[in-house]
């Protein structure tokens, strides 16, 4: 167990928002204890029902969500990366599920990517188990990793790993900082364990932004620096993302540039 885990099991969650925004996220500071033997997920805050889709109300689409997870919605996005070259992924909400290896004890929704790596001739899938919280994050629980069809890596983290967000800040700035415990399992059956401290920030908000998909408006952009031990940015790994209501992310950049070219998010 490394020394940065030690100190995040100290220190729990850490919010800073300054300015009285207070829907964004828990200020508790609390963490649950780590692995729970009745099969159940540790989570940063309460989670939304996953399972309330509202399937037989067409008026109540989720049309400020900035990460809807409808059943049935779908994004494409180019991307750029400087390994794989030039490719397309596909996002699909599959809807609610269990998550593996829960004993029945948590559901939450399935998210599948498709990447055509056409440099490489790889066909990367990634399954992800989601959930959004009351705070207005968007954790993710476990992710399996698939090449050619195969599993070759799955994830889980304890408390679950923030993935994004479901809401505006009412101020900024805004900044949530997490630590968490990554186990790794392989397509071989090797185990690795890591423990990663991730912050985020909102840097701005309000603002307009072009794809190939449209022009959004009331667009925020969010900044995930990933921290060494001794607290500081690893510069080759942070990434910003563009959320816009209703439609979710439309631009990445870090370790590679994705662009939305075209979504079709359902109403709940």
């Amino acid at each position: 167990m490394t020394r940065s885990w030690v100190a995040a099991l100290a220190a729990g969650w850490v919010l800073v928002a300054c300015g009285g925004g207070g829907s964004l996220p828990p200020g508790d500071g609390q963490q649950s204890p780590i692995g729970n033997p009745d099969g159940s997920i540790d989570l940063p805050g309460d989670a939304v029902d996953p399972d309330d889709q509202n399937p037989d109300d067409q008026d109540t689409g989720d049309e400020t969500s900035l990460w809807p997870m409808t059943t049935g919605s779908r994004w494409v996005y180019d991307i750029k990366d400087p390994v794989h070259g030039e490719f397309q992924k596909t996002v699909t909400v599959l809807g609610p599920r269990e998550v593996p290896e829960t004993q029945g004890k948590m559901t939450a929704v399935l998210m599948h990517s498709r990447q055509d790596r056409s440099l490489s001739g790889v066909v990367y899938e990634e399954y992800s188990w989601q959930l959004e919280l009351t705070n207005g994050l968007v954790v993710r629980l476990r992710e399996e990793d698939h090449k050619d069809g195969d599993r070759v890596r799955t994830t889980t983290w304890s408390p679950a790993t923030v993935k994004s967000m479901a809401r505006v800040p009412e101020t900024l700035p805004w900044s949530y900082q997490s630590a968490v415990l990554e186990q790794t399992v392989l397509g071989d059956g090797t185990k690795e364990d890591s423990d990663p401290t991730y912050n985020w920030r909102v840097v701005e908000k309000g603002l307009t932004l072009q794809t190939k998909a449209g022009t959004f408006t009331d667009v925020i952009k969010v900044q995930r620096d990933k921290l060494n031990d001794a607290g500081e940015v690893k510069q080759d790994k942070v990434r910003i993302y563009w959320l816009a209501p209703g439609v979710g992310k439309i631009r990445e950049e870090g370790e590679r540039i994705e662009e939305l070219s075209s979504y079709d998010v359902k109403k709940k």
